[in-house]
């Protein structure tokens, strides 16, 4: 039990405990006012009936009846009075004892002129209290009970002279039970439903509260680990700025060296009319140039990404630069065994994006995704505009690879800088690409393909450009 609640929630641990406490309380209330509410309920059962039975005392009996220890004159008017004290509603007989504890008078012959020094109630009473006794009746003087009286309540009255207060007897009543055992049981029911019904509130409204306060705290937690993880990517950022700025530095030179050496083997060659393979020559050298260009301009991407800048927003047309790039990756899908698809939407609008930042983004994952794709696969690029549902429509941006996927413990880590599982992996692209996607106001999240592997979505909003 331990163990399983030290695992649990707050909103689970409270709940238990909670629930075991408010239990106890409840069990507690209920005890304290049922005993308290049915103390004060017999106490002024008991009074109403002392009083009731002087009211008739007074009217058919005098002082001198209580003196005599048996006084056979005084039998017709207690005769009397057990006929009226018998109107009293569930009073069922009674006995008379006099000031010395002797019964006096009694239906039953048979316990008149004896004294009973153990029944301490009749003590009680004989001091001037109004006594009452709910258990059975198994003393001694009630050995000659009808069993119509064995489980009556015994009341002892005690009868004051009305001129001097002096105590003349007392009188000894046997009152029905049941009607009293019956109040009894319904004020501990009215008890414990009110109890039980507080505490059920007093448990429901704590528990939305803390409930409430879980989900705050949690709120709260997940933003503290967001803003950690945060300021852990940007002190990895400012390693990927330092870094960025010695690389960029260190072959900076010799790039433009060698885009400077091509350019001009190029126009060397086309003034040159001489030249064998002038054609095939110039190609080569466009491209050394085209990716020296590329290559500076990636270096520029890693050092923006390393440092705050604005993208700098233009109208794109998505489907075209996505065959660009499929046209500038041909070699490497049939080196692979790849097959690349494209399924664009004929009717996609232009978006207001930052071109050579867009382009880093798809250049990033679709080779990702060609490197994932084991020979014989396809990655699949898609292009679609999406309703906003009352917002703004959407373009979105699929590839998708037909790899192994990307295990779920992973999808978020992979845009963590340098985490990669790849042997010769930076660990910088997805990074990069989510970046520049959140710069140009889009989302990025990775799901399962359809036909196995990873596919990632690419949402930008649409401004309503043609």
């Amino acid at each position: 039990m331990i163990c399983f609640l030290s695992k649990a929630t707050l909103t689970k641990r409270f709940a238990i405990y909670s629930f075991i406490c408010i239990g106890l309380m409840t069990a507690a209330l209920w005890f304290i006012v049922s005993d308290y509410l049915i103390g004060q309920m017999l106490e002024r059962e008991w009074q109403t009936t002392a009083q009731m039975v002087r009211a008739d005392v007074r009217q058919l009996l005098t002082d001198a009846d209580f003196t005599a220890k048996a006084p056979p004159a005084g039998r017709n008017q207690f005769e009397n009075l057990l006929g009226h004290i018998t109107l009293i509603p569930d009073i069922l007989r009674f006995k008379v004892y006099n000031h010395e504890g002797v019964v006096i008078w009694s239906d039953d012959q048979r316990v008149v002129g004896q004294e009973y020094p153990d029944n301490h109630e009749l003590h009680e009473a004989l001091e001037g209290r109004v006594v009452a006794e709910m258990s059975s009746l198994d003393k001694k003087e009630n050995v000659y009970e009808h069993d119509a009286t064995r489980n009556a309540v015994e009341i002892y009255v005690p009868i004051f002279s009305g001129s001097t207060t002096k105590l003349l007897g007392v009188i000894e009543t046997y009152k029905r039970a049941d009607t009293i055992y019956e109040d009894i049981r319904k004020a501990r029911t009215v008890v414990l439903l009110g109890a039980v019904g507080g505490g059920l509130i007093l448990y429901l409204s704590l528990f939305a509260i803390v409930r409430q306060a879980a989900r705050k705290i949690a709120e709260q937690q997940e933003n503290l680990l967001t803003m950690q993880s945060e300021l852990i990517a940007s002190q990895r950022m400012a390693a990927v700025g330092e870094m960025a700025a010695a690389v960029a530095h260190g072959i900076g030179n010799p790039l433009s060296s060698i885009r400077a050496a091509a350019q001009v083997a190029k126009l060397d060659c086309a003034e040159n009319n001489e030249c064998q393979y002038q054609s095939g020559t110039g190609t080569v050298l466009a491209n050394i140039i085209e990716q020296v260009d590329r290559m500076q301009k990636r270096m520029q991407g890693l050092l923006n990404f390393a440092k705050p800048m604005e993208p700098r927003p233009a109208p794109v047309e998505l489907n075209p630069l996505l065959r660009d790039i499929i046209q500038i990756l041909e070699t490497r899908f049939a080196d692979a065994g790849v097959n690349p698809k494209l399924e664009l939407s004929t009717n996609l609008p232009k978006v207001r994006l930052d071109p050579n930042q867009v382009e880093q983004i798809f250049m990033g994952l679709i080779t990702n995704a060609l490197e994932a794709t084991p020979k014989g696969g396809s990655v699949t690029i898609r292009t679609r505009i999406e309703p906003g549902n009352g917002a703004s429509p959407k373009v979105t941006v699929s590839v998708e690879d037909t790899g192994e996927g990307i295990p779920q413990e992973n999808r978020q880590r992979v845009f963590e800088p340098f985490f990669t599982t790849k042997a010769l992996g930076t660990g910088i692209g997805m990074p990069i690409a989510k970046k520049f996607v959140e710069r140009n106001g889009g989302t990025i999240r990775i799901s399962d393909a359809p036909g196995g592997g990873a596919k990632i979505d690419v949402v930008f909003p649409w401004n309503g450009l043609n």
